[in-house]
C-alpha cells in the first residue's frame, strides 16, 4: 500500500520525457539564424521551442527585461509567460512523505488498538466452571462465600450498610488454580467473567495502555455485577518511580488510572477486580490498600489430601484401571501443583495410549512421574562401559549415604539410565509434607549430595574423580549458604541474616559456608569407607538391572550392614 502511494506520485515524474537543456551563447545563436519560433518565460529561465526541438535555457531573471522581450519579438518570436499556479512535483515531493508517515502511523494504530474483528475485552456471560472442579483449595473457596453471596444479592449487604471488597488479590506459585477459582467464582455466582492479562495493557504508542484500562472498566459497569480478572498483574501494578523516561511515565500514567478506576472518582458499584499474581512483593503499595485490593487470598501447593482430591477431579475424564490407587502417587508427588498434577495424568494416559491400553496402571503413573521429575528417559544415549561403571558408582554413593544417614529421605528408586541432563539419579521421597525442616534433615541433605563424589574417590581414587558432582557441589553450596545466611544455623555467624556485598559474602561467612561443605563431605567419605561391601553390591545391582527400587535398596544396604556387624 505503502508503495502504491509513492508511485503514484513519482511515477509521472519519472516517466515525463525530460527537456534538452542548452547554453544561452548556442540558443543566441539560434535566435540570429532565425530558428526559434516561440518563447515559454518560466521563474529560473526559459522554455524553447525551436524548428526542429524543444530546449531550456536558464537565464537570471534581472535579464528578462522589456528591452529584451521586444528584442525577441522583433526577431520573430512569440514570447508567453508561464500562468502562476502550483507546481505538481513540489506538491508530489511534499505530500509522499506525509503520506507515508500517516500511513505508517495508521497501520501501526490498527494492529494496536483497533481491530473490529477482535473483541476485548473477552466477555464470558455464562461460566461452566464451579467450585466442584476446584479441589485441594478449601481455605481459598471458603473466603469467596460471602463474594458469591453480595454478587447474588447485593440489597441484602446494602442494607446494613455493608461494603464487599472491591478487590481480591489471589498470591501463590505458578500453576495452583488461581486462575480456575477467578473462573469459578464468576460460574457460582452466575455474572459476567472479564479476563485479561496484565501485558495486555502495553502497547508501543503512548495513551494506548491507559485508555484500554477506561474501556475494561467501561465494559464492566455496563454488565454489573460482574468480575473483572487480571492475570500476571505485576505487568502493570509494579511500583512506581522507576525513572524519567517516556516508557516509566507512561507506565505510571496506566497504574495511575487503575487505581482510580478501582476506588477513585469513578464508581465501580458491582464490579469486582480479581488480580493473580506469584510477586506480590514488587507490587506498588496504592495498589493493596484498602478499598482496592481488600483481601490477599493466598492459594499454596496443596497437602497430600489436597494432591489426592485434584487427582481424582483431574482423572474424571481418564480410564484408570482398578488396582490404580491415587493416594499413593499424591504421597508420593510433594510440592507438586495442580497444573503438574494434571500434566502428570495426562503423561499418564499418553504412556497408556502408546501401548495399545485401555486403562492407566499404575506402572504407567510411575512411567509418567519419573519422567515429570527425572526428565525423559534417554536410552538411546550411548554410554561407554567405563562412564557407565562411574555411574553406577556415583549413584551408588548417593544411596548408601541415603539409607544410612539419620534425617534423609527414604530413596524411592535408584537408576543408572540417562534422564534429560543427568546420566543417572537416585530419587529420594518424603514420608510426609514438611513445612518446616530441622538442621539434621538438612545436613542430612548435605551428605547424601556429597554421597556420589565421595563413592568416586573411595573407589577410582582423588585423581579419578569427574566433573559428574558439579549439581551436587552447587545443591550442597546453595543448602550451607541459606543454614549460614538466611537460617541462623551457624554457631560463628550466629542468628542474623547476611546479604551479598558485591556479589560476595564477607570473608568469615564464606569460610563458614566452606567449613559446613566440607564436613558433610568427610561425613559422606567416612560413610562409604565403612559401608564399602554395601556399596559394591549396590553397583553391582545397577550394572546388571540398571534400575532398582527403593525396597531393593535398602535390602542391599541393610543387608550387608548387618553382615558387618555379625
Amino acid at each position: 500500500m505503502l508503495f502504491a502511494l509513492a508511485a503514484a506520485f513519482a511515477l509521472p515524474r519519472m516517466m515525463a520525457d525530460p527537456v534538452a537543456e542548452i547554453s544561452y551563447s548556442e540558443f543566441s545563436q539560434d535566435l540570429g539564424l532565425g530558428k526559434i519560433k516561440r518563447v515559454m518565460i518560466e521563474e529560473d529561465g526559459l522554455t524553447v521551442q525551436s524548428v526542429n526541438r524543444d530546449v531550456f535555457v536558464r537565464l537570471p531573471g534581472e535579464l528578462l527585461s522589456a528591452p529584451y522581450l521586444d528584442k525577441l519579438t522583433a526577431a520573430g518570436v512569440e514570447v508567453d509567460f508561464t500562468k502562476p499556479g502550483i507546481d505538481p512535483s513540489a506538491v508530489a515531493g511534499a505530500l509522499v512523505p506525509l503520506i507515508l508517515v500517516a500511513a505508517v502511523l495508521g497501520l501501526l494504530a490498527i494492529q494496536t488498538d483497533f481491530n473490529p474483528t477482535a473483541r476485548w475485552p473477552r466477555v464470558v456471560r455464562n461460566v461452566p466452571d464451579r467450585f466442584d472442579d476446584v479441589a485441594g483449595q478449601n481455605e481459598p473457596k471458603a473466603e469467596l462465600q460471602e463474594v458469591i453471596a453480595f454478587l447474588r444479592d447485593a440489597d441484602a449487604f446494602t442494607r446494613v450498610g455493608a461494603r464487599i471488597p472491591r478487590g481480591l488479590l489471589m498470591v501463590g506459585p505458578p500453576g495452583t488454580g488461581k486462575t480456575l477459582i477467578a473462573k469459578a467464582l464468576a460460574g457460582e455466582a452466575g455474572v459476567s467473567f472479564l479476563a485479561v492479562s496484565g501485558s495486555d495493557f502495553s502497547a508501543p504508542l503512548i495513551g494506548i495502555a491507559k485508555n484500554r484500562v477506561s474501556k475494561l472498566f467501561q465494559q464492566a459497569r455496563k454488565r454489573a455485577p460482574c468480575l473483572i480478572f487480571i492475570d500476571e498483574i505485576d505487568a502493570i501494578g509494579r511500583k512506581r518511580g522507576g525513572g524519567g523516561s517516556a516508557a516509566d511515565r507512561e507506565f505510571e500514567s496506566t497504574l495511575n488510572q487503575l487505581l482510580v478506576e478501582m476506588d477513585g472518582f469513578n464508581t465501580t458499584a458491582g464490579v469486582i477486580v480479581i488480580g493473580a499474581t506469584n510477586r506480590v512483593d514488587v507490587l506498588d503499595p496504592a495498589l493493596l490498600r484498602p478499598g482496592r485490593f481488600d483481601r490477599q487470598i493466598h492459594v499454596g501447593l496443596p497437602d497430600v489430601g489436597g494432591r489426592e482430591a485434584i487427582l481424582k477431579v483431574h482423572a474424571r475424564n481418564l480410564k484408570l484401571g482398578t488396582n490404580t490407587d491415587l493416594a499413593s502417587i499424591a504421597k508420593g508427588t510433594p510440592g507438586f501443583s495442580g497444573a503438574d498434577l494434571g500434566n502428570l495424568l495426562n503423561e499418564a494416559a499418553i504412556f497408556a495410549a502408546r501401548e495399545g491400553m485401555s486403562a492407566i496402571t499404575p506402572d504407567h503413573l510411575e512411567a509418567a512421574r519419573n519422567k515429570v521429575i527425572m526428565g525423559l528417559e534417554r536410552r538411546s544415549l550411548v554410554v561407554s562401559p567405563e562412564e557407565r561403571l562411574l555411574v553406577a558408582v556415583h549413584e551408588a554413593g548417593h544411596a548408601v549415604c541415603a539409607c544410612l544417614t539419620p534425617g534423609s529421605d527414604q530413596v524411592h528408586s535408584a537408576t543408572i539410565v540417562p534422564h534429560g541432563q543427568a546420566l543417572g539419579l537416585v530419587m529420594r521421597l518424603p514420608e510426609h509434607d514438611r513445612h518446616c525442616i530441622p538442621v539434621e534433615k538438612l545436613e542430612a541433605d548435605l551428605v547424601v549430595a556429597m554421597g556420589g563424589r565421595a563413592a568416586e574417590e573411595a573407589v577410582f581414587g582423588p585423581k579419578k574423580v569427574t566433573t559428574g558432582a558439579a549439581s551436587d557441589i552447587a545443591h550442597a553450596t546453595d543448602i550451607a549458604r541459606r543454614m549460614v545466611t538466611e537460617w541462623g544455623m551457624s554457631p560463628a555467624i550466629g542468628m542474623v541474616r547476611v546479604s551479598r556485598a558485591n556479589d560476595s559474602f564477607p570473608p568469615e561467612v564464606e569460610r563458614e559456608i566452606r567449613r559446613i561443605v566440607e564436613e558433610m563431605y568427610a561425613a559422606a567419605k567416612a560413610c562409604i569407607e565403612h559401608n564399602r561391601h554395601a556399596l559394591d553390591e549396590l553397583v553391582d545391582a545397577l550394572l546388571e538391572r540398571e534400575t532398582i527400587d527403593g525396597d531393593e535398596v535398602r535390602r542391599i544396604v541393610c543387608m550387608r550392614t548387618e553382615r558387618m556387624a555379625a
